[in-house]
């Protein structure tokens, strides 16, 4: 009897533990200041069993909706301008969500750059199968990586998607 109580002590001990040094990932419209400005790069969308490998050039520009937690990304597409979009990147108001994608890590790296992992259940469309989404942005002053990858219901691996890679630039004026 004691045996099974003190047992049972040692792994109520252990999970109250466990879940305190569990720390939940969380940013502010701080740690997405850097992305604001003009940026030029590459798209490489990997290919999968109904799609090609394909890159093409690419630039970017983000600006910060007033005050608010919310980015619009304008996405141009040199050489597909019929591909052109634009989209909003939200940011939750607690900092635990990004667009509604769970923020898996935050990582603060040299030189002020950080690296933000986000997670959310999904569908991949080239496997016709539930996955789990995984986004990658690591934004620095000079550069920004978005990374996108999938994990199909049931596999360990993470299977590549899209990676854009910018580096800034100066943004021209429209007159």
């Amino acid at each position: 009897m004691y045996i099974k109580v003190f047992f049972a002590s040692i792994f109520a001990i252990l999970t109250i533990y466990s879940v305190v040094a569990q720390k939940v990932a969380v940013i502010s419209a701080v740690d997405l200041k850097n992305l604001n400005g003009c940026w030029q790069g590459t798209l490489n969308y990997s290919g999968t069993i109904i799609r090609k490998p394909y890159t093409t050039t690419a630039e970017l520009v983000v600006k910060q909706i007033g005050n608010s937690n919310n980015f619009e990304f304008s996405h141009i597409y040199t050489k597909d301008p019929g591909e052109n979009v634009v989209d909003t990147v939200r940011l939750s108001r607690d900092g635990r969500k990004l667009n509604d994608g769970t923020i898996k890590s935050k990582r603060n790296t040299s030189g002020g750059n950080v690296e933000i992992i986000t997670e959310v259940l999904g569908f991949d469309h080239d496997n016709n199968k539930a996955a789990i989404i995984r986004q990658t942005y690591s934004i620095g002053k000079r550069f920004y990586i978005y990374k996108k990858q999938v994990q199909l219901a049931g596999q360990i691996d993470w299977l590549d998607r899209q990676e854009f890679k910018y580096i800034s630039k100066p943004c021209l004026s429209k007159s």
